[in-house]
């Protein structure tokens, strides 16, 4: 798989190809945890791959959030808490589901669940990471198996 997605920063290729591994860390949406409990963590989980960003470097990763929304809607959120990373808007989840992606329904429209795949720069798909039960553990999910992958 390769094409090119809109983010909060302009079009960006996946896979990256300065990149051994392209993460992407779907989230349901920014905020829901405030009206849907069940479905809180988005912001820890994408925080969490902020706060390891050094990690992904020394794994030769390049972090991208997924979320079905515009780039646009995603672009405050992601200043708000220096990702450092871009937010891809997938309106009409058709990334998401080329990857196979689970999708959960809330307030009557499909949104991702809280996962992670993990593309080689072939753009092979080498793992999807799911479920993710701690949103905060999210990113030391993706680098535990981004390690077994490199050891293979």
């Amino acid at each position: 798989m390769h094409r090119t997605v809109p983010t909060t920063e302009g079009p960006v290729p996946v896979p990256s190809p300065e990149h051994r591994w392209t993460v992407l860390f779907f989230i349901t949406e920014p905020g829901i945890g405030e009206r849907l409990p069940e479905l809180g963590g988005c912001t820890s989980g994408l925080c969490s791959a902020r706060d390891a960003a050094a990690a992904f470097g020394r794994a030769g990763a390049r972090v991208l959030g997924v979320s079905a929304h515009a780039p646009g809607h995603l672009a405050e959120f992601a200043e708000g808490r220096a990702l450092g990373y871009p937010l891809v808007g997938d309106e009409d989840l058709a990334l998401g589901r080329a990857l196979g992606v689970p999708e959960v329904r809330a307030e009557g429209r499909a949104l991702f669940d809280r996962a992670a795949v993990i593309i080689d720069r072939e753009g092979e798909v080498r793992s999807l990471v799911h479920p993710v039960p701690e949103p905060g553990r999210h990113a030391g999910l993706v680098l535990e198996k981004l390690a077994e992958l490199g050891a293979s």
